[in-house]
């Protein structure tokens, strides 16, 4: 393998020639030169760092979901977040960009929790749903969230719901290259056989 191949072995693990079909839900895509899959937070920013500063091109992986991907692939550095954390503070669940959105919905049922309802029915990971503002049922993801961390031009910061410019199904991310670690949902309390009922309408519908 190449010198580039070698030096992504110090972030994650790496593959050469991976066909991204099987990591989308269209299933639709050709190979990825490269695919490294990161599991820690720490690794993810240096690589993000060392990708830039080398001036390699990246492209970032969560779900796979409502993505199409080339037929001739990625003639570059995919990068699977597979960073999958939650905690929960009174009303408030901090999150990993790399976990499932279904999984914030149950942490929030789960902690009796209102305000993530809406996104029972939506596939894709946290760090997708915020940077393409996910929405269903007359609700959005800039509803209830109150902050993110992101890794923008070498530096990792901290960014109010205001500040990521939230506009329908999209947001600042999608154009200014800052890459979303994290996410911290300000949701209220609830009942839980209310907030279950609501998830199971939802669900119907």
């Amino acid at each position: 393998m190449d010198q580039l191949y070698n030096e992504l072995k110090k972030y994650g693990e790496v593959k050469y020639n991976v066909p991204l079909a099987k990591l989308t839900t269209f299933q639709i895509g050709g190979p990825a030169k490269y695919l490294i899959e990161v599991t820690e937070t720490d690794k993810l920013t240096d690589l993000l760092s060392f990708l830039s500063g080398a001036g390699e091109q990246y492209f970032i992986l969560g779900g796979g979901s409502n993505l199409l991907m080339p037929d001739n692939g990625y003639d570059g550095v995919v990068i699977k977040i597979a960073i999958n954390k939650i905690d929960t503070q009174d009303n408030k669940i901090i999150v990993t960009a790399g976990t499932p959105l279904a999984s914030v919905v149950n942490a929030a049922s789960k902690n009796e929790l209102t305000g993530m309802e809406w996104a029972i029915g939506i596939p894709g990971t946290v760090g997708g749903a915020v940077r393409g503002n996910a929405g269903a049922m007359g609700k959005e993801t800039a509803n209830c969230l109150k902050s993110v961390i992101v890794w923008q031009n070498g530096e990792v910061k901290e960014m109010t719901n205001e500040e990521c410019g939230f506009h329908y199904r999209g947001s600042n991310f999608k154009d200014n290259g800052a890459v979303i670690l994290a996410a911290t949902f300000e949701l209220k309390k609830g009942d839980k056989n209310e907030i279950m009922q609501t998830m199971q309408g939802y669900i119907k519908q």
